[in-house]
């Protein structure tokens, strides 16, 4: 069972100043989800997932200093807890990596996904 509660879509000039600053491979999906709603709190079964907003994402990479501990990827959400939802910069894929111990080695790939719409089901 899937349970959404999303925030309103995300405006064109939120999406396109995103996607000015975007330079690496996106999910196929991911800025038609901000489309319909900008972030999200989602339970799929027993599992919690936050989507941060677009206009915070570049904000909280820079807090959570991602650059200087997993330069490879970009976070987009988390689970709650102590787990970041992450988008690896070269190939789009979705990956699960820690905040604390933040790396390449660290990081889990959500099995081959790389559609967004996939990784929420």
């Amino acid at each position: 069972m899937i349970k959404i509660e999303g925030n309103n879509p995300a405006t064109e000039k939120e999406i396109e100043l995103f996607l000015k600053n975007v330079n690496f491979k996106l999910p196929e999906g991911f800025i038609d989800f901000f489309k319909k709603q900008n972030g999200a709190s989602i339970w799929i079964n027993d599992s919690y997932v936050d989507i941060w907003a677009i206009d915070k994402m570049f904000i909280l990479n820079e807090e959570y200093k991602v650059n200087e501990y997993a330069p490879n990827f970009f976070l987009f959400g988390s689970n709650g807890a102590g787990e970041a939802y992450a988008v690896e910069k070269k190939t789009g894929h979705i990956f699960e990596i820690p905040f604390v111990g933040m790396s390449k080695e660290e990081a889990l790939r959500s099995s081959s996904i790389n559609n967004f719409n996939d990784f929420l089901v």
